[in-house]
């Protein structure tokens, strides 16, 4: 029983194991959708990775701005030696004596008032803060329409390699009929060496639509961060958004993009930072008054503790004059000095001070270094200013270009739909009288490229359309999606 048991559960865990498997085999399979490779790319990619390090730099030195505010604390400890001669306790007598001194000390300082440039110093911080955020959105933007046009250029790839499989197929079914017709004498033999050439010409057609497929995988994986091996199918929505031409002119785009896109805040905000440094600057101008205080003690190895005793001893003091050979017996004065170390901690507590001080500093004349760093300063305003007015004007470029795009792809789709429809039709024509022998092979390969070329025309016209009506909704703030 208890065998049978132990069978059961390993079975079990077997069956588990490969389902799991399975599970995640399936799961790594999954096709990529355009916002799978958004996210990852945003996850992965080296220089975004950077710019986020770098906001993250603007942030520490935001917070240390803040703390530069505050009080410091300092402790200090000297340990010396002195070997030879030194002056005894600091007096005239010189004595040869090796000693040692320990002096520790604890010290604060704080501004009381530095011109304003410790508040303003905080202010740059937080706004180069902000920029660097804004830097970054800039960066996941600008990956964003990369990775979207890699991967529309994939599904059009994609798509050519199966127009070119159709084309195949039809030569082939051409080939089958012209070689019957030739056996029985209906056609020449030149119309089968046509058509076979036709076929091997749609072959070498499809293998470069396949090339021109992994090149664009490549592109797609790079801009991802992601071995090519590791890129599975991507996803070909099962209906595309229809897309319409965007509503408003190219100036209502601009400026709806003006208030939103990152890099135009992000270039405002430069701006303030450039102004803010002109106000740290002019606080060299003006005077600093800060606080200090601090507690001290010393000890020294060479100081030394004198105590006087005074003792009275009966010693002869003199005779007496009516007779001196008597002498005169009285109590005598006598000092004892005895010299003690003097103990560590005793001097620790006997030496201990305080201090507490204002500082004043005004400054006179600082080789005009304060005033030209000020003239710098504006200078760099007015760099930050062009900047932006740069910023603004690439911005404004981007969208020009990009809705002149748009509607230039809109005719170019609407155009091609019109010749696909005329091809289609007179293919049909074409093939029909291909059948019944009122046309030369001749004729009908010509009216075949013109039709897989107006197939062709007509995707990539699509494909081209799509991705320009996507990249000015961008514009206007619509997220970058193929589906619903």
């Amino acid at each position: 029983m208890i065998k049978l048991i132990k069978r059961g559960v390993y079975v079990l865990g077997f069956t588990l194991f490969i389902l799991f498997s399975c599970l995640s085999v399936l799961a790594q399979q999954k096709p990529w959708t355009l916002t799978d490779c958004i996210a990852y790319a945003w996850k992965n990619n080296v220089v975004l990775n950077q710019q986020k390090l770098t906001s993250e730099t603007t942030k520490v030195n935001m917070d240390q701005a803040r703390t530069n505010r505050l009080p410091n604390l300092n402790f200090t400890d000297a340990q010396t030696f002195n070997f030879g001669n030194t002056f005894y306790q600091g007096g005239s007598q010189l004595v040869s004596q090796n000693t040692n001194s320990n002096t520790p000390a604890l010290n604060s300082t704080v501004v009381l008032f530095g011109g304003g440039k410790y508040i303003n110093l905080v202010k740059e911080a937080k706004l180069n803060y902000e920029a660097g955020k804004l830097d970054v959105e800039t960066q996941k933007n600008n990956l964003a329409l990369a990775v979207t046009a890699a991967y529309v250029l994939v599904l059009f790839e994609f798509e050519a390699i199966i127009t070119a499989q159709h084309q195949i197929e039809a030569d082939s079914v051409v080939a089958v009929r012209t070689a019957k017709y030739v056996e029985v004498g209906q056609s020449p033999e030149d119309s089968l060496y046509q058509i076979q050439a036709q076929l091997a010409a749609t072959r070498v057609a499809k293998v470069v639509a396949e090339n021109q497929l992994q090149l664009a995988r490549l592109q797609l994986a790079q801009l991802m961060e992601l071995p090519l091996s590791s890129l599975g199918d991507v996803e070909k929505p099962d209906e595309i958004i229809t897309v319409a031409d965007v509503a408003g002119t190219a100036d209502e785009i601009y400026k709806v993009a003006e208030s939103n896109f990152p890099e135009i805040k992000s270039a405002a905000l430069r701006v303030s930072v450039s102004q803010t440094d002109v106000e740290v600057n002019r606080a060299a101008l003006m005077p600093t008054l800060s606080l200090n205080a601090g507690l001290s003690t010393e000890y020294y190895s060479g100081l030394t503790h004198i105590t006087q005793q005074t003792l009275y001893q009966n010693q002869t003091i003199g005779y007496l004059q009516s007779n001196p050979a008597e002498t005169v017996i009285g109590p005598v004065p006598v000092t004892d000095v005895s010299t003690q170390h003097y103990p560590f901690f005793t001097q620790f507590k006997n030496n201990f001070s305080q201090l507490v001080s204002l500082n004043l500093t005004v400054p006179i004349f600082n080789y005009y270094r304060a005033r030209n760093n000020i003239k710098l300063a504006k200078i760099n305003v007015e760099m930050s200013r062009l900047n932006e007015q740069a910023v603004k004007n690439t911005l404004r470029k981007n969208v020009e270009q990009a809705y002149t795009d748009q509607l230039a792809a809109s005719k170019n789709y609407v155009a091609t739909n019109e010749q696909l429809v005329a091809e289609k039709r007179a293919y049909a024509d074409m093939q029909l009288k291909l059948r019944v022998g009122l046309t030369s092979v001749t004729n009908f390969l010509i009216e075949e490229n013109n039709y897989y070329k107006a197939v062709l025309a007509n995707l990539q016209a699509r494909y081209e359309y799509i991705f320009k009506t996507k990249v000015v909704e961008f514009y206007t703030g619509t997220p970058l999606t193929l589906t619903r």
